[in-house]
């Protein structure tokens, strides 16, 4: 009996650490679909990214850019990246490990006239490294 109830809370406790979550996943998967398809990016390059190979690409980086104009969290015109907005976008059981990552790599602002694919790329590249375990690219 107690072997029971203790596989059922380890079972809890790795849902509720689902990072990120198959149902955030599937939900933005319309987001992913169109700015595959407005760079021509990789997904290959797309998925050697998320496993934490360093790929120096242009669409890459600009499908990255194309992500966080999609979800608002880039301003286009000043290139300042809204962290905040970024967190209000996340659910709930996600939002610690977001803010932990994000606030490693908060230095990466942009400002006016700001490469926004590499900034992307470079915001990316800081969370990958804050945290690889919890690192992930929409794909």
């Amino acid at each position: 009996m107690w072997r029971a109830v203790y596989l059922l809370v380890i079972a809890a406790t790795l849902i509720e650490a689902e990072f990120p979550t198959k149902e955030f996943l599937e939900l933005l998967k319309p987001v992913v679909e169109r700015c595959e398809q407005s760079t021509g990016v990789d997904k290959g390059l797309v998925q050697k990214f998320n496993e934490g190979t360093m790929v120096d690409d242009p669409q890459l980086k600009c499908y990255m850019k194309c992500m966080f104009l999609e979800f608002g969290v880039l301003n286009e015109e000043t290139g300042q990246f809204r962290y905040e907005k970024m967190l209000s976008l996340i659910p709930q059981e996600m939002k610690s490990i977001a803010y932990d990552m994000g606030r490693n790599c908060i230095h990466f602002k942009g400002e006016g006239g700001t490469d926004l694919c590499q900034l992307s790329y470079d915001l990316h590249k800081c969370w990958q490294k804050a945290a690889p375990e919890h690192y992930f690219i929409l794909k």
